[in-house]
């Protein structure tokens, strides 16, 4: 280690007298002489540095400027349209991701139809030929339908006739209709099931050929309902519902 320091006072006492002269101003080094004389010194130590495994390696200033900016990138500067088109691209993707909120289910696809048309009937006429309230309705002495308290049943009669010269059969149970009344433009009541023979709801078997065939829709609603003032059927069928008004 002392052979190492000798050397390097000898080397920038060499250094100084070549460059100093005799009597002359003292020379001032260049940048480009400074770092050579500086890398020839490093040199000299890392030679005689037995500490020191790799030896010197000599770094250029450009190089370093570059490591350092690659330590440390600074921000791109993204241009004022682009940076626009990605906060619209974000907003589009938030609102993509953000449930939507369904407004409340709206009926658009009701329509204003007869009997005939809502249930899909062909050839077969079905027309309304009025309504009554009761509390027990009976077809036969088999069967028979009751009220349970505070209710009552509304009836309302539909006749099946067909002008074909032929009989022509009708299966409504197997269609599956889903009907309902509006009573008074206020009260709403779903048609009872029932397995009367002349359930419209559930019919099945054949219109004769220049016959009516008497058939009813029972409807279970409140005592408190003494008069009728208007009926309106909504009848969905397939999926396609129908206003009916009686």
């Amino acid at each position: 280690m002392k052979s190492s320091k000798k050397t390097i006072t000898a080397v920038l006492l060499a250094a100084a007298f070549m460059v100093a002269g005799c009597g002359d101003s003292l020379y001032v080094l260049t940048p480009e002489e400074e770092d050579a004389v500086i890398s020839y010194a490093s040199r000299v130590v890392a030679k005689y540095n037995t500490y020191q495994q790799d030896g010197e390696i000599f770094v250029m200033k450009e190089v370093l400027d570059g490591e350092n900016a690659a330590e440390n990138p600074a921000e791109e500067n993204v241009p004022a349209e682009e940076s626009a088109e990605n906060t619209e691209a974000l907003d589009m993707q938030e609102e993509t991701d953000t449930p939507e909120q369904k407004s409340p289910d709206t009926d658009t696809s009701q329509s204003s139809a007869t009997i005939s048309e809502a249930l899909n009937l062909g050839k077969v006429q079905a027309s309304y030929t009025g309504s009554s309230l009761c509390a027990t309705y009976a077809q036969s002495d088999v069967y028979a339908v009751d009220a349970k308290a505070g209710h009552q049943l509304l009836v309302v009669n539909v006749d099946l006739s067909s002008e074909e010269t032929k009989d022509l059969h009708l299966d409504i149970l197997k269609m599956k209709p889903s009907i309902q009344i509006i009573i008074n433009e206020t009260e709403t009541a779903m048609a009872e099931t029932t397995i009367l023979p002349n359930d419209l709801s559930t019919f099945q078997g054949d219109v004769k050929a220049g016959q009516k065939s008497g058939t009813v829709l029972l409807f279970e609603i409140s005592n408190e309902i003494q008069e009728i003032t208007s009926l309106q059927l909504k009848i969905n069928l397939d999926g396609e519902n129908h206003t009916v008004n009686l």
